[in-house]
Order: structure tokens, then C-alpha cells, then sequence
């Protein structure tokens, strides 16, 4: 494994652990970074184990204890009703724990002028905290490709926005290894999981949120992948399986696979 590549564990992968226990499983794995939850839609928030401000203090000491920092904060939904308030307590929650980024999504917009507009003002916001913007694309928003979400962090112009690479949906959404390196430039992290290249539509949510491949065990060139990314990337290990909780296999197993597994892909 290259050492050119920080690792950060992604709460996905171990949802039934808490934000400390996940900061314990990063360290016993040699990943230096964890990717929190600060901000859900209500809708969605008994799903995931959010970090409250409250929290900050007891986790912040679990943090510096085990010598991991928090790298990235999920999950900031772009729709044209902004919870600007709910963000800014957000982000300043991930701050108060050394997070330096944050991953946001586009919904419902016009025009792409629209998008650009909206994530220049996240960037704003997220640099008021000292945080750097990512903007991910996903099947499940308005900015579905790579090269639709690059023009919309370059149009945004702002110092502090990245574009975030995640290998899922990167390929399902027919994007390749040449076009993240049209891109690296811009890319401050990716997410490492493993699938078939081609999958049912109707199953692509259920893929996303529990039952993604373990790198190196389905189609995707995640070893290109990485061949293209500039040194020094953040690399998320972000591979949730519910199945195997249901089946009882313990938190600590499921993420020594996990880590093991991106670690076994990078040039």
C-alpha cells in the first residue's frame, strides 16, 4: 500500500457503532481521519448517528486520545431551502473537532447557473468555520456525472470548494478513471468501495446505503482509480454492509475487512 493516501473511516461503514467507537475503530485500523454525521434532514435522522453539539467535548477527547482527527462532515443537502442556521451549528460542531471538510449534495434545481449559485454560498458559509466545501455527485441528486459537478466547483470560484469522488457512483454513473484525472486537480477526497459496474436501477439505493463490495472484490479499477489522484488525497473507506450486522458479525471485524481491503488496492 502506497502511503500517499491518508485513510478516513466513513460512518456508513459502521453505523452501529457511536461517533467515539468509531474514532477507536479508526485507530486500531491506521486510519488517520473519520468522516461524522453533524447534519441530517429530519426526515432521516433516526438512520444515522448524528454528532450533536453537546457531544463535542466527551468525543473531542476520545479523538485527541486516540490521535485521529475528524476529515470529513455528511451530509449537506442543497435544495433551494437551505437550513442555513442548522448548517452553520453543523459545521460549527464539526470545527469544534478539527473536521476540515464538508460534503454537500445539489437537489432540485433550474439550471446549472442555479447550482453554481447555490454551492459558491455553501462554500461561503463553510468557510466562515475554516472548512472546505466538497461537492458530491450521486445518482440520487441533480448532479448525477463528474464533469457536471467540475463545472460547478470551478464556476463557483471559490478557494475553499472540492469536488468529492465517490467510486460508487462514479461508475454507475458511467464516469471512468480518465475523467477523474481530467479532474484530480480539484478533488480533496474519495470514497473506496467495490461493486458490479452494471446494477437494476431499483437497486441503486440499497447498494449505496448497505450493501456495497468490499474493494477488490467487484469491477471497479479502484487501483487506477487512485493511479490518478494527487498525492496526498484523503481516501475514505466508505463500505456499508447492514447484512452483515443483521448476521451479527461485530463492528470491529467488519471494519479490519474493510480498511484491509482499500489498503489492498492502492498502487
Amino acid at each position: 500500500m502506497s502511503d500517499n493516501f491518508p485513510l478516513s473511516l466513513h460512518h456508513l461503514t459502521a453505523l452501529d457503532a457511536t461517533p467515539a467507537q468509531l474514532v477507536e475503530l479508526a485507530r486500531d485500523n491506521g486510519c488517520a481521519h473519520v468522516c461524522l454525521f453533524t447534519y441530517v434532514p429530519e426526515a432521516a435522522r433516526a438512520a444515522f448517528p448524528m454528532v450533536m453539539p453537546e457531544d463535542v467535548s466527551a468525543l473531542k477527547a476520545v479523538m485527541d486520545k486516540c490521535g485521529v482527527t475528524a476529515c470529513n462532515l455528511e451530509v449537506f443537502p442543497l435544495d433551494g431551502t437551505d437550513d442555513t442556521a442548522g448548517f452553520a451549528s453543523a459545521l460549527e460542531t464539526g470545527a469544534a473537532l478539527g473536521a476540515t471538510r464538508a460534503t454537500a449534495h445539489i437537489h432540485e434545481i433550474a439550471d446549472e447557473e442555479e447550482a453554481i449559485a447555490r454551492f459558491a454560498a455553501f462554500c461561503n458559509l463553510a468557510g466562515e468555520h475554516g472548512i472546505i466545501a466538497g461537492l458530491e455527485f450521486n445518482a440520487f441528486s441533480a448532479v448525477n456525472d463528474i464533469e457536471s459537478a467540475a463545472r460547478i466547483v470551478r464556476g463557483a470560484g471559490r478557494g475553499n470548494g472540492q469536488l468529492v469522488c465517490d467510486a460508487l457512483h462514479l461508475f454507475r454513473n458511467g464516469g471512468s478513471v480518465e475523467a477523474v484525472a481530467a479532474q484530480a486537480d480539484i478533488i480533496g477526497y474519495a470514497q473506496f468501495c467495490d461493486g458490479p459496474m452494471e446494477r437494476d436501477r431499483a437497486e441503486w439505493w440499497r447498494e449505496a446505503v448497505g450493501t456495497r463490495e468490499l474493494p477488490g472484490r467487484g469491477e471497479f479499477p479502484l487501483g487506477a482509480l487512485a493511479g490518478v489522484l494527487r498525492a496526498g488525497t484523503v481516501i475514505e473507506v466508505e463500505v456499508p454492509r447492514k447484512a452483515e450486522i443483521k448476521e451479527g458479525v461485530p463492528a470491529a471485524d467488519r471494519v479490519r475487512a474493510a480498511v484491509a481491503a482499500v489498503k489492498s488496492v492502492l498502487p
